[in-house]
């Protein structure tokens, strides 16, 4: 009796497994992301503690982040690879989160600026293992990998929310510093879910059965176990970690592909909208005499809209789109004349701005992720990867599934997942790639022509990144 009802209870709820690693994998996303914007939403009361009233320290403490958020995401991948996309997501939550904390006891300002820089890398730790996750278990066997991605940014999108508008009313009731130890304490906090309901390589749930698919030749069979889970999208062995670094050709197939470059250099676009808005915004709004807590719901919106259209776009790629390059196309159009519309004075069209850059943001955002896990990388012959890509070509017409880590069987190693390498490397080229942007800013700000030309420059350097490399993008 109890073993029939066990059996019955488990093909009733085969994915409880799932839903509670994806349920904790977006916790710690969100608090994730309250530690990545607090410190941007309280600037104005740390500075008048540490007596600087500088635009240029915000510039600076932002740089800093985005240096260690791009310097650290190609080796997330690797180290992803080779230790598993959960030990780098938990690890990353908890480093990032651990050195937020130590954000309450600066004794001066430089001090946030090394911090910074050390919650940025612990941050890029987590991130491309937390695509690949929440694509694994919140995923499923439909074909819903950029839903469940739009998911992850929606869950970005409500931290981003907390840290810029709750923070704020948090730190003028207990002090900013105490707020940013409460910030980081949390985040730490959200490390456990996530060990206990993320399965480990060495305790993997019962994998479902299923027969090989026809094949053309052994090659392609090859390709293929007996027994796969079918939640997966790519061996047990690339899921769980192969327990090998990489080899060089394999990393290089992956740094030097085309199409991810010129993906990470679109994503370099939206990248420095985002960054801009969200860490301008405030700031911009109070000089224009908005009260603090009215600047700080204003900012909010972005977030609100980006959490509408995270999964909605998402899912919307999950149809197989016959042109991604349509998408970021009508994306780029709409942030970057958000981003124009920003240097208008008027709140009514700045509050529109915001919404519109949220949107189209938080969409392409959820593209460019979702397409960059898809794009085959090579490492190993023509032949070869002619064969692999004829599987890929079968394997993804009939599940819809991630297939850039298939390889070709050797009995003696393990297979090499690139889904997290490729998402770290175009979300590092395109964090790299902006982090002169808020000193550009700050500096044009100060230079005399205010904030209104500082978004109109803004504007126009995003405008060419998303643009120009786009036809470079595979469709």
């Amino acid at each position: 009796m109890s073993r029939d009802s066990s059996t019955s209870n488990n093909h009733r709820f085969p994915y409880s497994a799932d839903v509670s690693a994806s349920v904790s994998i977006i916790i710690a996303r969100v608090f994730y992301a309250v530690n990545w914007f607090n410190v941007a939403a309280i600037f104005p009361l740390l500075v008048l503690d540490f007596g600087q009233h500088d635009i240029g320290l915000l510039g600076s403490i932002s740089a800093a982040f985005f240096i260690g958020v791009g310097m650290f995401q190609v080796p997330a991948g690797i180290f992803a690879a080779r230790y598993s996309p959960r030990s780098m997501a938990i690890f990353g939550i908890g480093l990032s989160s651990s050195v937020a904390l130590l954000y309450g006891f600066t004794s001066e300002a430089s001090q946030l600026i090394w911090l910074r820089f050390i919650v940025g890398a612990g941050m890029a730790l987590f991130f491309s293992s937390g695509v690949v996750l929440i694509a694994k278990h919140a995923g499923g066997t439909k074909k819903s990998s950029g839903f469940s991605i739009g998911l992850l940014n929606s869950a970005h999108s409500a931290g981003g929310i907390i840290g810029l508008f709750g923070w704020i009313v948090i730190a003028q009731m207990v002090g900013w510093r105490s707020s940013l130890v409460l910030s980081g304490a949390i985040g730490i906090a959200t490390a456990l879910p996530m060990i206990i309901a993320i399965p480990s390589s060495a305790h993997r749930r019962p994998i479902s059965k299923r027969p090989p698919p026809p094949a053309a030749d052994a090659a392609v069979n090859n390709n293929y176990s007996e027994s796969r889970d079918i939640i997966s999208p790519s061996p047990p062995e690339a899921q769980a970690g192969g327990n090998r670094w990489p080899d060089i050709s394999e990393i290089w197939g992956t740094l030097s592909n085309p199409s991810l470059i010129a993906l990470g250099l679109v994503l370099t676009g939206i990248q420095a909208s985002w960054a801009l808005l969200l860490t301008f915004t405030i700031v911009y709004l109070q000089s224009l005499n908005i009260q603090l807590e009215s600047a700080g719901v204003i900012a909010s919106m972005a977030l609100i809209s980006a959490i509408v259209s995270a999964p909605l776009i998402g899912g919307y790629y999950d149809k197989k789109v016959k042109d991604s390059r349509k998408i970021l196309l009508a994306c780029g159009v709409g942030i970057s004349a958000a981003l124009a519309a920003m240097s208008i004075q008027i709140l009514s069209v700045i509050i529109i701005a915001v919404i519109a850059l949220g949107f189209f943001s938080g969409g392409a955002f959820t593209f460019a992720y979702a397409k960059a896990r898809t794009i085959r990388t090579t490492a190993r012959g023509r032949g070869q990867d002619e064969r692999n890509n004829s599987v890929s070509l079968q394997h993804e017409e009939r599940r819809g599934e991630d297939t850039s880590s298939y390889s070709s069987a050797d009995k003696n190693k393990s297979s090499y997942n690139s889904s997290a390498l490729n998402v770290a490397w175009i979300n590092g080229l395109s964090l790299i790639g902006i982090l002169w942007m808020p000193l550009v800013f700050s500096l044009a700000v100060k230079s005399g022509g205010g904030y209104s030309n500082a978004w109109l420059l803004s504007a126009i350097l995003a405008a060419l990144f998303m643009f120009i490399p786009l036809q470079k993008v595979e469709k």
